[in-house]
């Protein structure tokens, strides 16, 4: 048996039901590439469930998941998802291939991310399609997130952009960096869609020093956010209520 489950942004967003579930497995791996806590560790987590977990690398998960696969068989295993599952296509695919070696899979909420976003005050269902802002380095230099936004606006929908992160080194986009990329884009291509747009960034979303801060890109990428990870919102069109909403629940720059 396989559990995936999603264990929020903090360890105390930890559901009953996923304790419960935790207690019951054999082994616990928690993916620890995709994202992290805003607040917590997983020293904190294994507290709460007493028992302890293993961490799994980006290699471990999209290439040699097989061999915990194979743990299955005989036992219950989880995998724990910081924020909540299936929002990654990575977990997806472990469901198929659980599937096709006829292992039982159940999945199990979490908080994440993408709950949070109505909290900066825009309505859930004005989001258009997400996307991620990666680092340029390297050579590898991809402008597609530009284009989802780009998109995203023409019909008035907001953009969620998820902030590369990079485990292995340490590293985390902050919402100024993300900023500095799409200035540069609209520099290179003589556009001026996001400039006046207003821009919302995100920062520790979940933990006690949760930050949400409204204004321009301008105004966005010259204030300091401090906590990690980092996200950032382009807004489409606003309406009445919308305005309202952002300048409740942000720092909204007049």
């Amino acid at each position: 048996m396989l559990y995936i489950i999603g264990i929020g942004l903090n360890p105390k967003q930890l559901t009953i039901e996923a304790k419960e579930t935790l207690a019951e497995c054999d082994k616990i791996y928690i993916e620890a590439y995709t994202s992290q806590y805003a607040q917590g560790t997983k020293d904190d987590l294994e507290d709460i469930i007493e028992k302890g977990i293993t961490e799994l690398g980006r290699k471990q998960v999209e290439e040699e998941f097989g061999l915990v696969l194979d743990e299955c068989h005989l036992k219950k295993i989880a995998l724990c998802v910081y924020g909540n599952p299936m929002n990654a296509t990575t977990h997806l695919q472990i469901i198929l291939d659980a599937q096709k070696k006829g292992i039982k899979t159940k999945m199990l909420a979490g908080i994440s991310i993408f709950e949070m976003v109505a909290f900066t005050g825009l309505e859930r269902y004005k989001f258009g399609k997400t996307t991620s802002i990666v680092f340029h380095e390297g050579g590898y230099e991809p402008e597609s997130f530009y284009e989802v936004i780009t998109e995203n606006k023409k019909i008035g929908l907001h953009t969620l952009c998820l902030l590369d992160i990079k485990q292995d080194e340490k590293r985390m986009m902050s919402v100024q960096h993300a900023i500095s990329l799409l200035e540069t884009i609209e520099l290179k291509r003589e556009k001026n869609m996001l400039g006046e747009s207003i821009i919302i960034g995100l920062a520790g979303i979940g933990s006690k020093k949760q930050t949400i801060k409204a204004g321009t890109m301008e105004q966005v990428k010259n204030f300091e956010f401090k906590a990690f990870p980092q996200s950032l919102i382009v807004c489409g069109k606003l309406n009445e209520k919308e305005i309202e909403g952002i300048k409740a629940m942000s720092d909204l720059d007049e």
